[in-house]
């Protein structure tokens, strides 16, 4: 018999015996105030154990949930974080052969007008999911977990919104503006690639052991 069965057969037990000297009240009805009090201190006594051990039970499995859960968004954010900066590479070279492409080696003016859209509309999606990851870091308090280093997360957002920015600027001249496109290229073309540099630099130093990441 486990532990758990033992307990509700002694509640079981006691519940009868209050129940007895219920009764016994009822049958002998001049018992007065002290069977009263008796009954009621003894009922209050198993209420408040009752308390305490259902208390103590809810810790128990509260705690593991918690924990199991903390280390659940722990690898949530961090799988967050990569898949942010995967993204953002793809767009960055998707960003530089289309703003590198030459006017009179595009094609069809029209299908090219509408990759380049679709390229800028990305941009605004890539930046979305930088404030986004920006909106999730603020609910590791909820499950109590606390990073090392929180700066080092911070910097990681900052640069990649600086390079959405930067990707929206190089795509803002328009597919159609063809005598402005090849100077807009050689603007942004080197400030694109620094730009990601500083965000693959930031995603280095959270690539480490999560002990060396969050505090215990």
């Amino acid at each position: 018999m486990n532990k758990t069965n033992k307990i509700l057969i002694l509640s079981v037990s006691a519940l009868c015996i209050v129940g007895t000297l219920v009764l016994l009240k009822a049958v002998f009805n001049d018992g007065g105030k002290m069977l009263t009090d008796w009954i009621s201190a003894f009922s209050n006594a198993l209420m408040a154990g009752a308390a305490v051990y259902a208390a103590s039970k809810a810790k128990d499995w509260l705690s593991p949930k918690l924990n199991e859960r903390k280390f659940k968004f722990a690898d949530e954010l961090i799988d967050y974080f990569c898949k942010l900066q995967e993204e953002a590479l793809y767009l960055l070279n998707d960003t530089k052969q289309t703003i590198n492409t030459d006017p009179d080696l595009q094609g069809d003016d029209k299908a090219f007008s509408i990759h380049w859209n679709a390229v800028y509309k990305r941009s605004i999606e890539y930046r979305k999911n930088a404030i986004n990851l920006q909106t999730t870091m603020k609910r590791m308090d909820l499950w109590g977990l606390e990073p090392k280093n929180k700066e080092e997360f911070t910097a990681i957002i900052d640069a990649h919104l600086t390079l959405s920015y930067t990707i929206a600027d190089a795509l803002s001249v328009g597919a159609d503006e063809k005598r402005f496109r090849m100077q807009n290229s050689f603007e942004y073309d080197r400030q694109l690639s620094e730009k990601y540099k500083t965000v693959r630099a930031s995603h280095n130093k959270i690539i480490k052991h999560y002990s060396k990441l969050f505090v215990d």
